[in-house]
């Protein structure tokens, strides 16, 4: 991916920014209203080439757009796309920090929009990457609170689940130490259990059959570590039918080969 970037300069609200942009990107993309506009944004998020291409569109439509709540999210939403697509570090860190920013501006905007929860709380963990062991557990904690807020107010959406889910079993595997550290910054130990996190991967397949690889992924992680060896061959299968788009659905699918390889054995 950082092959193909070049750096422009794009101007936020508050700083000045380089960003990669492709060097594909056209000048004359055609100016859309706002709801053709964040229709075809979402359109094009099917695949890792119409994730960048939402990425320019909305870049070519922030000035115009910038306060427009539903633009706000979708742009930040852009920016953690950007984030999975890059493969290098410092491009990353970039995405993901004017990501955060973002989605920070679109809560103070629509505190009640649940995808804006929904990214900030994403767009956290993005960040989280790239921090300490202390500022990790700031960000993990943000993340819980607005994934929790996402989840109220927006209570139909899968990918909510599926990250709920990735949260408790992060915490289950949690070693004593870092509890402890979270402990002595927030006054409480985080605690969750493998069962916890099945039922929220559960739910995001309830709510939304085949959802992802990743979703069947962690779904058989997690009746390995129960024992329930059965079930999670059965959900290790499911996930070889569904069709591989991203890279993380490529990652997930070369894990559920492995895990089929040792579950047969």
């Amino acid at each position: 991916m950082g092959k193909c970037l070049r750096y422009i300069t794009a101007n936020t609200d508050t700083e000045e920014h380089n960003f990669p942009i492709s060097k594909s990107f056209n000048a004359h993309v055609e100016e859309l209203k706002l709801d053709a506009l964040l229709q075809k944004a979402d359109h094009l998020r099917r695949d890792e080439s119409g994730m960048l291409e939402s990425f320019e569109l909305l870049c070519y439509h922030k000035e115009k757009y910038t306060d427009e709540t539903e633009f706000m999210w979708r742009f930040a939403r852009a920016y953690g796309d950007m984030y999975e697509l890059s493969t290098n570090t410092q491009e990353k860190k970039h995405y993901a920090n004017i990501g955060k920013t973002l989605s920070e501006r679109a809560i103070t905007r629509a505190p009640m929009n649940g995808h804006c929860h929904l990214w900030y709380a994403v767009l956290c963990g993005y960040v989280s990457e790239f921090e300490g062991l202390q500022n990790k557990v700031n960000y993990g904690h943000l993340f819980k609170e607005h994934l929790d807020i996402a989840i109220q107010l927006l209570p139909e959406e899968s990918f909510l689940y599926y990250l709920k889910g990735r949260y408790c079993y992060t915490i289950s595997k949690l070693s004593w130490i870092e509890k402890k550290m979270a402990a002595t910054l927030f006054g409480k130990i985080p605690s969750s259990t493998v069962q916890e996190a099945l039922q929220n991967f559960l739910k995001a397949e309830e709510l939304h059959p085949g959802y992802s690889n990743s979703n069947y992924l962690y779904l058989a992680k997690c009746y390995i570590d129960i024992d329930e060896r059965q079930n999670a061959l059965k959900f290790c299968n499911l996930a070889l039918l569904l069709p591989c788009v991203t890279k993380e659905d490529k990652e997930a699918q070369k894990e559920i080969k492995k895990i089929i390889t040792s579950l047969k054995r």
